[in-house]
């Protein structure tokens, strides 16, 4: 999968806006890409608030025209998601990091509450005597794993890989929202 850096402080402000992140969000988790129209109805705004975010998000290459229809003389825009990993500098320290690390812990928060909310309606189904309740939310693992040098690079590639080959959304496959965290916990390792 190929790699987008943002690196410019307006790079960021453009990805880290909350309705943008919202509308990937919403793209991201579509089996199907979504016109403004469909995107606004979603996230309560007006149509020509989702174009221009759109926009945005067109310009970082984060999100892409899918196809258009002509619907009743009318010609419909579809988008997607890029399909790209976006990388925002975590590792490179500058006037932006504040920010860059809140983003991470809104987009790690947002997928821990989805999956409390998965679960609420799972727990409601058995009170309300569904009578085959299904299990497939997922779960949330905590722990360390002694690994050698090599292995936590191959760790992560397993994980990439996996993670790029499963991006690309069909209508056969439910979409599973992830947030991993994984890293190198050694004592002596900068002393």
């Amino acid at each position: 999968m190929n790699k987008i850096k943002l690196s410019t402080k307006k790079e960021l402000e453009i990805y880290m806006n909350p309705v943008r992140q919202n509308l990937l969000r919403i793209l991201e988790r579509s089996k199907l890409p979504m016109t403004p129209k469909q995107l606004s109805q979603k996230l309560d705004i007006s149509p020509s608030s989702v174009q221009h975010h759109i926009k945005k998000l067109e310009s970082l290459g984060v999100i892409t025209l899918d196809h258009t229809e002509v619907i009743n003389g009318i010609t419909a825009r579809y988008y997607c998601p890029a399909y790209v990993n976006v990388q925002i500098g975590l590792d490179h320290p500058d006037d932006n990091q504040m920010q860059k690390e809140i983003l991470v812990q809104e987009q790690i928060a947002r997928t821990y509450e989805g999956f409390l909310t998965q679960k609420k309606k799972f727990i409601e189904k058995l009170h309300d005597g569904d009578s085959e309740p299904r299990w497939d939310l997922g779960d949330i693992m905590t722990g360390v794993a002694h690994l050698s040098p090599g292995e936590g690079e191959e760790l992560l590639k397993l994980i990439l890989d996996f993670m790029d080959a499963h991006a690309v959304p069909s209508r056969e496959k439910s979409p599973w929202e992830y947030a991993f965290i994984f890293y190198n916990a050694g004592e002596d390792l900068y002393e």
